[in-house]
């Protein structure tokens, strides 16, 4: 089980025990990300965490910040979303002090040097070419900015060269001062957790000042045009392999749908035995990769497949897709597929619970998206209480094919592409 409790400042902290562990992971989460930013400061996010490791009042430099770190053999990183961003540690337990440490130095005292901003830029848009040189890294902004065409939710996370040299300090640091605040911050140590863990939590976060809890207001998620011709986009590039990302309005984080669509992806593409993977790559040779999956955000949310394969077999991927889909509708599923897919869904949640980084993980979502949180047992009730019945009706609401949303990688033409 899991603690939850307030500091005075009002931080939030969850605590998540493991008896079978000796690691400890330090999270903090902070309910911003690309979502929340203009357009003129898009990316604002991704750079000051990129920032928070440039070197604090006590740590001055990201060598010396670094350092620290690394000659504990611990694990660390920071990551952006569209609606979260997040600072971690994983360490022997022995070092859980040095952790909470460090990571409220960065959070609270990083000086934020003007010559460091300027210098960190670089790196920043080499890193949004890098991922845009890549396709199958690249192929889910091709296809988010095609789903939700019109609003911050298409937009890179990382935002684009462009926003990135133009950002100022004053305004970098007023972004950050409106959402890093001690109310706005949740903290979750998860493993190997002893007797002085909380005194430290308050040591190192509980004296930081409140300055109020920033709004939560970010512009409503809007989908693209269901116009035919818009509903498919193509980065027009010479590659020897196609990346192909189908997709469909779905669920907010919330919702009571989840579970069933879960299940759903899970028996359509989720695995080497799933109907996908069957048809598209054992049975057709059509396809390496091919998956299923779902994203969940506050608001909304979207079901995707993706695939990677030879431009002469697209339109042969494309309708093989569309005919499992359509049994999906018009068959369901089987008693056997349903029961195979709850024990692989509870299979690999078990196993990745293992891992202190993951169980953090797990709890910081659920305290920044859910109303109450939910522990993995519950979810995985909630899994288990699935019918056939309940999957086809989930099938029935999401795969509209007049909603069927088309994102391309490759050397293609638009008019070469049926869907």
């Amino acid at each position: 089980m899991f603690e939850q409790y307030q500091l005075k400042n009002n931080a939030r902290v969850l605590l998540v025990p493991q008896t079978d562990t000796r690691s400890v992971t330090v999270l903090i989460m902070y309910p911003v990300g690309s979502r929340f930013e203009t357009d003129k400061m898009a990316g604002v996010s991704h750079y000051i965490e990129h920032l928070m490791f440039k070197g604090t009042k006590k740590r001055k430099n990201t060598l010396t910040l670094t350092r620290e770190i690394d000659r504990l053999g611990a694990e660390y990183n920071a990551f952006t979303s569209k609606e979260y961003t997040g600072y971690y540690i994983k360490v022997d337990s022995a070092f859980t002090d040095t952790a909470l440490d460090i990571l409220s130095d960065m959070l609270f005292h990083s000086t934020f040097d003007p010559k460091e901003m300027e210098r960190e830029k670089g790196p920043i848009v080499e890193e949004l070419r890098m991922y845009r040189d890549n396709p199958m890294m690249n192929i889910e902004n091709i296809f988010e900015d095609l789903m939700y065409a019109g609003c911050p939710l298409g937009r890179d996370i990382g935002g684009t060269p462009e926003t990135v040299m133009s950002f100022k300090r004053d305004e970098v640091l007023a972004f950050r001062d409106k959402f890093y605040t001690a109310s706005n911050m949740t903290i979750v140590v998860a493993g190997k957790i002893d007797g002085r863990t909380k005194e430290k939590i308050v040591e190192y976060f509980g004296e930081e000042k409140n300055s109020g809890k920033p709004s939560s207001v970010f512009k409503p998620a809007i989908f693209g045009s269901r116009e035919k011709s818009k509903r498919l986009a193509i980065q027009k590039k010479q590659t020897d392999q196609v990346q192909l990302m189908l997709g469909w309005p779905g669920f907010h984080y919330t919702s009571k749908e989840n579970p069933s669509v879960a299940i759903m992806s899970a028996i359509l593409g989720g695995s080497m035995s799933s109907r996908l993977f069957i048809q598209i790559r054992e049975r057709r040779g059509l396809a390496y990769h091919i998956k299923s999956d779902d994203e969940h955000f506050r608001d909304t949310g979207h079901v995707f497949i993706r695939a990677g394969l030879e431009a002469k077999n697209i339109n042969k991927a494309i309708h093989v897709i569309g005919q499992e889909v359509e049994k999906l509708i018009t068959k369901g599923v089987t008693a056997r597929e349903l029961a195979d897919a709850k024990t692989h869904i509870h299979g690999s949640l078990i196993l990745s619970l293992e891992d202190s980084s993951t169980q953090a993980s797990w709890y910081g979502k659920e305290a920044l998206f859910d109303t109450r949180i939910r522990t993995p047992e519950e979810r995985l009730a909630e899994i288990n209480a699935v019918t056939q019945d309940d999957v086809q009706a989930a099938a029935k609401r999401v795969f509209h094919m007049n909603e069927t949303r088309v994102g391309i990688i490759g050397d293609v033409d638009k008019e070469a592409v049926a869907f």
